[in-house]
């Protein structure tokens, strides 16, 4: 079951017959949760949130988040964050069945190598530290090549996150 939340307007209404009676909700922002609901099967998580939802947040809760895509769903016009809050229930937490093929496919050749030392000494040492802002630091950089189409960086990030944390 995955839970899919987003904040806006909605208009209620009671349909059915003089037997039964149910209530129904319509709104551009209804279909909006329910895409996110349909989408945490494909990101592997229990609960997205949509950038609308995670601004109402407080500080507090929003640092507990994590930034997982920016997507543009079907009825939207322009694309939206999505984020997840990672925990014990989190789906995956369960390792991938291809995790080597996953390693196979990030593996960078030895151009890239020599062209990113600094930056694969500073990742690799973020990924080794107990720190968890370290940690986020990591994922925050994977997300920014990510999302900015940085494919080597990305490629990089991917590959030292994959090797620590195989899930």
């Amino acid at each position: 079951i995955g839970v899919g939340l987003h904040k806006g307007w909605a208009i209620e209404g009671a349909i059915g017959s003089k037997v039964k009676i149910d209530a129904s909700y319509l709104s551009p922002h209804v279909n909006m949760a329910s895409r996110l609901e349909a989408a945490t099967k494909q990101y592997r998580v229990p609960l997205l949130m949509s950038e609308a939802f995670f601004t109402g947040l407080s500080g507090h809760v929003q640092s507990t988040c994590r930034r997982v895509d920016r997507v543009m769903f079907k009825g939207s016009t322009d694309p939206i964050q999505i984020y997840h809050v990672p925990g014990a229930s989190d789906w995956s937490n369960n390792p991938v069945s291809n995790h080597s093929e996953l390693v196979a496919m990030t593996s960078w050749d030895e151009d890239t190598e020599n062209d990113y030392r600094g930056l694969i000494r500073d990742a690799q040492s973020k990924i080794d530290s107990d720190n968890e802002i370290s940690h986020r630091d990591l994922y925050d950089g994977l997300m920014n090549a990510y999302l900015d189409k940085d494919w080597t960086m990305c490629k990089i990030y991917s590959h030292l996150w994959i090797k620590k944390w195989p899930g």
